[in-house]
């Protein structure tokens, strides 16, 4: 399998000088069901690489391929990579089935968060965030948002902080600094939920932790949610 992983990691990364290179690398080496989504995706992979032209573009790159890295490797995960990229519109990065009958879509983002941020500009990039992907989210599932953010970050209080900052008045949003408000008050039933977790220099998500939607058309499934909270470090 060495030969496998290393041809497949030459093929993405172009090398194993890449950054990207160990962490593809561990991923493949401790999960052969990724292994084999890396293979069936290795051209799209390689092609978003060559695109990441910046340190941020990259860790959004790994934050995606993380996300899909955590789902796949427990088989009850059927995880396919930009359902609805053929269609041109903007969708989310998975649409993924759970025991072969109960599909759901995450969409991934990743807080670009300064060093000594506090807590309410923390909330206020989540707020844009969640305003910014709502209308990737199809209406007729379940939808979850997870969102990769600096360690330490996420504390329980940051999602309803963020909440409460796009649940105001649409007709704030002119000449607000949350222009997702009104995005938000036309979609907010389509997000089932949100992860806020933290990623590992090693690509690895952690401290998980899951906001369920009240008010959701679709909910997360229950068995859903309970994997995400096994995850490690998860409150």
């Amino acid at each position: 399998m060495t030969k496998r992983i290393d041809e497949l990691v030459g093929l993405i990364c172009g090398g194993e000088g890449h950054p990207l290179a160990p962490i593809l690398r561990g991923w493949c080496e401790s999960s052969r069901p990724w292994l084999a989504f890396a293979e069936a995706h290795a051209a799209k992979i390689r092609k978003k690489v060559r695109h990441a032209s910046s340190g941020e573009d990259l860790g959004d790159l790994i934050a995606e391929l993380a996300v899909a890295a955590l789902l796949v490797r427990d088989r009850r995960f059927s995880v396919a990579y930009e359902p609805h990229r053929a269609t041109g519109e903007r969708g989310p990065d998975f649409g993924v089935t759970f025991r072969a009958h109960i599909p759901f879509f995450v969409e991934v983002a990743r807080l670009r968060l300064p060093g000594g941020t506090g807590d309410d500009l923390a909330a206020l990039r989540l707020a844009r965030v969640v305003g910014d992907k709502i209308e990737q989210l199809p209406p007729g599932a379940a939808n979850l948002l997870a969102v990769a953010l600096p360690p330490g970050a996420a504390g329980d209080d940051l999602m309803p902080a963020a909440l409460r900052r796009l649940d105001g008045p649409p007709g704030q949003e002119e000449g607000s600094p949350f222009p997702g408000v009104r995005a938000y008050a036309r979609g907010r039933h389509r997000l089932s939920a949100v992860a806020l977790c933290s990623l590992t220099p090693g690509g690895q998500l952690v401290d998980v932790r899951l906001w369920l939607h009240p008010q959701a058309r679709h909910p997360l499934h229950p068995e859903v949610a309970r994997y995400l909270a096994r995850v490690p470090g998860s409150g």
